[in-house]
């Protein structure tokens, strides 16, 4: 089962990441939490190839992200983006969607939250 968690949105001004350098993010919000994960790391993900970092998202004279919190990875179908925290929360997005606020067509997309006991197991009897 899925619930809403949060939203994706495209930061207006850029985040300085772990080197000094300012760098471009989206703004993950989850449970009225924020993190942040840096848009070349995504673009990467969508493409099936990394992993993408998601950080805590501070506000230092300006956005500045924090230590690693959790990743995001494509779905095996290539229709998701799943985001896993450290903590064992799960939250999903649509692929489309996100592309959609990366490619600026879109203000935000929609974040759902993967419950616990979604997942269907099968018992085998022999």
């Amino acid at each position: 089962m899925l619930r809403r968690a949060g939203y994706i949105q495209g930061c207006r001004c850029a985040a300085v990441g772990e080197d000094g350098r300012p760098c471009r993010i989206v703004e993950v919000r989850l449970d009225g939490r924020r993190f942040g994960v840096r848009v070349d790391e995504l673009r990467l993900t969508l493409a099936g190839r990394y992993p993408a970092r998601v950080r805590l998202l501070g506000q230092d004279w300006g956005q500045a992200l924090g230590a690693v919190v959790g990743r995001a990875e494509r779905s095996r179908t290539g229709a998701a983006l799943i985001i896993t925290l450290g903590t064992g929360e799960r939250y999903t997005v649509p692929a489309a969607a996100l592309r959609a606020v990366l490619a600026r067509v879109s203000a935000f997309a929609p974040i759902s939250a993967v419950l616990p006991g979604s997942r269907q197991q099968v018992l085998v009897t022999g």
